[in-house]
């Protein structure tokens, strides 16, 4: 009997700018040099929810969302909890910064140099979302 493959497309979805953030500090303090160093306005957000794949088995990340006079969002994801991590090929990374509906004169390299000023932050790195195995992780309502 043949094996029946279904794909489903999530393009869509995975459609945003991501950099991966070294920072030993909790993430609202992060939140907060975020927001003077972007001029944002990070709000906390219900924990975003990672299902294990065992039965009750969930894990719980912290979730962050600020929206820019432009319309652009902004998310900031902890990549660790007591359970798992979010992205496990990117174990060295405290945090995800995700940007979604930016427009043509959005620059990120701006962005990503602002929160390398930040004292706090240790690293800050873009990455492509097509090249993580467990990209699918990031998808949220």
């Amino acid at each position: 009997m043949a094996k029946k493959v279904i794909k489903f497309d999530n393009s869509s979805e995975l459609d945003f700018l991501l950099a991966g953030i070294v920072c030993p500090y909790k993430d609202y303090r992060l939140c907060f040099e975020l927001n003077r160093a972007l001029t944002l306005s990070f709000k906390r957000m219900k924990d975003h929810t990672l299902y294990l794949g065992k039965p009750g088995a969930v894990a719980a990340f912290s979730f962050h969302k600020a929206i820019n006079r432009f319309g652009e969002e902004f998310y900031v994801l902890g990549n660790k909890s007591v359970q798992a991590t979010l992205i496990p090929e990117k174990p060295a990374f405290d945090f995800f910064m995700i940007v979604k509906n930016y427009g043509a004169y959005f620059d990120f390299n701006d962005i990503r140099n602002k929160i390398k000023q930040i004292e706090m932050v240790s690293a800050v790195s873009e990455l492509r979302v097509e090249e993580l195995k467990s990209a699918d992780n990031f998808i949220f309502d």
